[in-house]
């Protein structure tokens, strides 16, 4: 059964099939699932996934990051403040198409698999991954690289 529910939104003018991201859930859960139950417990929990143009992703990495530039993508999670009352959203993500777009092109591959890879990398920052040293971002990378079937 699965714990998390995933709400997908496209605020861009391409076409992106939300049936991508929704079928990476079971293979996180399976992957990730002690960590899950850590942060869920028994309860479940719903993420937000929004698709922008480097515009919006801009103004969202001005305003809460300090950061005057688009990027990739940005999460929000909601889990990690102790303070506020668990309303059922584990987190927000927000993946920039644009940027996405450009990404595939440099990496060689095409926009639905670099799509793919951000929407993990921001899921894995939900659950309390980061990667400000190496050894951060190696764990990081190994558990996307599962996710992926990489």
């Amino acid at each position: 059964m699965a714990k998390i529910k995933l709400h997908f939104k496209n605020e861009t003018r391409d076409t992106v099939d939300g049936a991508l991201f929704t079928a990476l859930m079971p293979r996180f859960e399976k992957i990730l699932g002690e960590r899950i139950g850590d942060f869920l417990g028994e309860k479940k929990g719903e993420i937000n996934l929004i698709l922008v143009a480097d515009e919006k992703i801009w103004e969202i990495n001005r305003d809460y990051r300090g950061k005057n530039k688009p990027t990739d993508v940005i999460s929000f999670a909601y889990l990690e403040d102790a303070e506020v009352p668990f309303s059922g959203t584990v987190g927000d993500i927000f993946i920039s198409v644009d940027t996405a777009r450009a990404q595939a092109k440099d990496h060689g591959h095409d926009l639905e698999r670099e799509l793919m890879i951000l929407f993990v990398h921001g899921m894995l920052h939900l659950f309390g991954f980061d990667h400000n040293d190496d050894a951060e971002e190696a764990e990081m990378e190994g558990f996307a690289a599962k996710i992926l079937g990489a």
